[in-house]
C-alpha cells in the first residue's frame, strides 16, 4: 500500500496537471524551489497541512481532490495488518 504521503503527493500532481501548471509554476507561486515540488509529488518528503491548503487554494481544488478517502485507507490498512 502506498503511504498517505505518497498518495497526497500523487493527488497534488494530478491537480497541478489538471490546472495546466508545471512544477516550476506551482513552485513560483509558493516561493519554493521546483525540486521541492518534485519531492512532494513523489512522496519523498512530508508536507505541512498549511502548505497543502495553500496548494489547494492555488490549484482551486477541494480536500477530496488531495486527501485519500478514509474508507480506502482503512481497507488498505486492514489488509496490510492481516
Amino acid at each position: 500500500m502506498p503511504s498517505v504521503i505518497k498518495l497526497i503527493g500523487k493527488n497534488i500532481k494530478i491537480a497541478r496537471v489538471t490546472k495546466g501548471w508545471s512544477q516550476a509554476e506551482l513552485a513560483h507561486h509558493l516561493h519554493v524551489e521546483q525540486s521541492y515540488i518534485s519531492r512532494i509529488e513523489s512522496g519523498a518528503i512530508a508536507i505541512s497541512c498549511e502548505r497543502i491548503y495553500k496548494i489547494m487554494i492555488l490549484l482551486d481544488c477541494d480536500t477530496n481532490d488531495i486527501f485519500p478517502s478514509l474508507a480506502n485507507l482503512n481497507i488498505n490498512m486492514k489488509s496490510s495488518n492481516s
